[in-house]
């Protein structure tokens, strides 16, 4: 190669040099006059020599207003934040990469400014001649960022976000509050096998079945009006809520819940079922009355320790197709509704005609509502003087609940029967946790010990000293008691052993249609 090929050869890589280099200054300059991020450069004096127009927007001044000025002059309010990071940088030829700053915003009065900015060593050869420094304005990412904070705080809904895995990722306050974990407790926890592993019966849900996690496979938001979610203290509260996918492109990378605890409106809800349920059965009974598909049936009550066989009235109602319809189903409904009132006085009447044929009668609990009328004691003594019956041969029954409910008129009741000749029983003794101050006071002549102290009385050691609690205050006030429920020898042969006057129960005698039944 000759010395001039080399010398062209020469001169051509000159010219390609230069001409790459004004390709990148030019792109620098670019950069720097175009970008929507502040560049700047600070001296070791901490003055600053160079900067874009954004960088200088970013303060609220043009470029010329902050050449050759110390940087705690241009920005007072930031520079207690980045005096330490600057003087670092110069020492320790260090960056210190992605600092958020935060204060008044030059351009709006009042409007936090958020800032994040990296700053970087400078050097010409061995020496660190100042600081470059790089801001990106994060104004409106935190400020959304707050806003989407505020609003997922003070959201009613419980709100949880997935992963691809079903693991937890964020939980807002409202669902922290529902499920009594927190998002640290349960973040990268899976979610299904934590809160919604059980339906609300308490069966096990498999994953494979959880609608939450569906949503990955479907790809489609589900919504689900009525299910069940496990808290943290193992309780189980029915819920509503939507199960929508997390998208990147074609791709679902997790699954948002947004619920709602709907307890209440499940009560409701049955509140509104039960209400409904009520007013047929309001037609049912109205019919029963008018149609006299009201009938009685008899139980035997059974001298334990010597005494006269008596026996109990309870009220049936046959339906349409002749079943019979024992009286939980009908009475709540009948005192609720104003018909208990005629139910009484329908049983009463029937009552006094058995015991006018020399029955002895003991009628069953007497509705509160009834109790409380003052028309219903010239009732039965109208009834006892038409059907010619001895009063004796009468018992009537309310509950302890009752008379306790209204003093005034159950004591004004019982003393009206003991004017009449009648006797009265209470019925669930010992059920009502009542003073027993009435008990000296009344006229009352049976005391019925409640079946939940009789059926388990052979293996509850509570229950049997209950039973000798309530025959020992009986014989103090001089009254007779009457075991209810039983239904095996053992248990009979220890109401006899402990003084029990009557015993009433499937064990002793079923009842049986009154008209077929023996006094």
């Amino acid at each position: 190669m000759s010395e001039i090929e080399d010398q062209q050869d020469m001169q051509e890589a000159l010219d390609r040099s230069h001409r790459e280099t004004a390709e990148l200054a030019t792109l620098l300059e670019t950069l720097h006059a175009n970008a929507p991020i502040g560049f700047g450069f600070v001296d070791r004096e901490l003055r600053m020599l160079r900067l874009n127009a954004a960088l200088a927007a970013l303060n609220g001044a043009t470029v010329e207003a902050h050449l050759g000025r110390l940087v705690s002059d241009i920005t007072p309010n930031i520079w207690p934040q980045v005096e330490h990071v600057c003087s670092q940088v110069l020492e320790t030829g260090q960056p210190v990469i992605n600092l958020e700053l935060s204060g008044p915003s030059a351009a709006e009065s009042g409007r936090p400014h958020h800032l994040l900015a990296s700053y970087y060593p400078v050097p010409l050869g061995s020496d660190i001649i100042g600081v470059g420094v790089v801001v990106v304005d994060i104004t409106e990412l935190k400020e959304a960022e707050e806003f989407r904070a505020v609003a997922m705080d003070n959201m009613a809904e419980g709100l949880f976000a997935l992963d691809a895995e079903g693991l937890l990722t964020y939980m807002n306050r409202a669902a922290s509050n529902s499920l009594g974990w927190t998002e640290r407790e349960l973040r990268g926890q899976p979610v299904h096998e934590i809160i919604h592993f059980q339906r609300a019966d308490g069966t096990q849900l498999p994953a494979e079945e959880c609608t939450l996690l569906q949503v990955r496979t479907q790809g489609r938001t589900i919504r689900i009006t009525d299910e069940a979610f496990t808290r943290k203290d193992g309780t189980i509260f029915p819920v509503a809520y939507s199960s929508a996918p997390l998208r990147s492109g074609a791709t679902i990378h997790g699954v948002v819940v947004v619920f709602r605890d709907i307890t209440e409106e499940a009560r409701e809800r049955a509140g509104v079922r039960k209400e409904l349920a009520a007013l047929s059965w309001i037609g049912r009974i109205r019919d029963a009355i008018d149609e006299h598909r009201l009938v009685l049936y008899s139980q035997p009550i059974v001298p334990l320790a010597g005494g006269r066989p008596s026996e109990e009235l309870l009220l049936r109602m046959i339906g349409r197709d002749g079943e019979i319809i024992l009286p939980g189903s009908f009475l709540p409904v009948a005192e609720q509704y104003g018909l208990i009132g005629e139910i009484d006085r329908w049983v009463i009447t029937q009552a006094v005609r058995l015991a006018a044929n020399g029955r002895r009668v003991i009628e069953a609990n007497l509705s509160a509502a009834s109790v409380g009328t003052s028309d219903l004691l010239p009732f039965i003594e109208r009834q006892l003087q038409e059907a010619g019956a001895d009063p004796a041969n009468l018992v009537f029954e309310i509950t302890e609940t009752a008379l306790m409910r209204d003093v005034t008129a159950g004591n004004a009741f019982a003393r009206g029967l003991a004017e009449l000749g009648c006797g009265l029983a209470l019925d669930d003794f010992g059920t009502g946790f009542g003073g027993f101050t009435y008990l000296k006071k009344l006229p009352i002549t049976y005391l019925k010990i409640d079946i939940e102290f009789v059926r388990d009385l052979v293996t509850n050691r509570e229950s049997l000293h209950v039973v000798k609690a309530i025959v020992s205050l009986a014989r103090a006030f001089g009254l007779r008691t009457i075991a209810e429920g039983i239904e095996d020898e053992d248990t009979l042969a220890v109401l006899r052993t402990e003084g029990v006057d009557f015993g009433q129960g499937f064990h002793l005698g079923r009842p049986a249609p009154a008209s077929q039944s023996e006094a």
